[in-house]
């Protein structure tokens, strides 16, 4: 993936190389259909080459672009999305993290939850990495179908997963975290035949406080909710 300023980069340097390629062609030009050289002559040419040019690109593009379009959103997707998972993964996450000042609401509340599946690496010891994975997928739909559209649900890495709230109260977050806690420690996964619980850690931010801190915050939570006994959902006091 490229953002807009490398785009613009490379439309510049691919103007400058095709002026810098029509001024001696241009010229080269003249010479073999005139037998001389003028200023006219050579800017007359010149001219013709770059509408000719401009012709040949547009229709170029016009004819690719669906084809680029579609590039450019395969590229993206192998980029920001979790191959094992299909959820969004950490790049699409620091990428979102620089953009979010500019996109949240100034006056509301957002929250961020860090889960992490308890005793994961025993599941993996007994039943294999197999399973594990098993686990993972059927994890990452479990919280797709908890979460709203408008919710940012990454894994981010390992066996830990980030879900990031917009415009949501403390009291409504607390106990949709609850819920989710609730509701993967009742299912069955079919991976082995076995039940996981997990443990999530919250912390809760305003326009002006840095998400990255809120993100830390929220991960120093997870780990009272592991040396709380797991299984269960603690929030950051600040």
């Amino acid at each position: 993936m490229i953002t807009n300023e490398e785009k613009k980069r490379l439309v510049f340097k691919a103007v400058i190389i095709i002026l810098a390629t029509l001024l001696p062609l241009s010229a080269l030009r003249v010479l073999l259909i005139h037998g001389n050289l003028t200023f006219m002559l050579f800017i007359k040419e010149m001219l013709f080459s770059i509408v000719f040019g401009f012709i040949v690109a547009l229709i170029l593009y016009m004819t690719t672009k669906k084809e680029i379009k579609q590039i450019n959103a395969k590229a993206r997707n192998y980029a920001f999305r979790d191959a094992l998972t299909g959820l969004y993964n950490r790049h699409y996450l620091n990428d979102f993290l620089t953009k979010f000042k500019r996109l949240h609401k100034r006056e509301s509340i957002f929250a961020v939850a860090f889960i992490d599946i308890d005793k994961f690496k025993e599941i993996n010891d007994t039943l294999g990495h197999e399973a594990g994975d098993c686990i993972l997928r059927c994890l990452a739909l479990k919280l797709k179908s908890l979460t709203r559209s408008t919710d940012i649900l990454c894994r981010y890495g390992g066996e830990e997963f980030v879900i990031i709230y917009n415009d949501i109260s403390k009291k409504e977050m607390f106990e949709k975290m609850e819920q989710i806690r609730e509701s993967i420690q009742n299912t069955s996964f079919k991976c082995g035949h076995t039940n996981i619980t997990i443990s999530i850690g919250l912390s809760f931010g305003k326009k002006e406080d840095d998400i990255n801190e809120v993100l830390q915050e929220a991960d120093k939570a997870l780990y009272m909710a592991k040396n709380a006994g797991r299984n269960c959902v603690k929030i950051f006091l600040k």
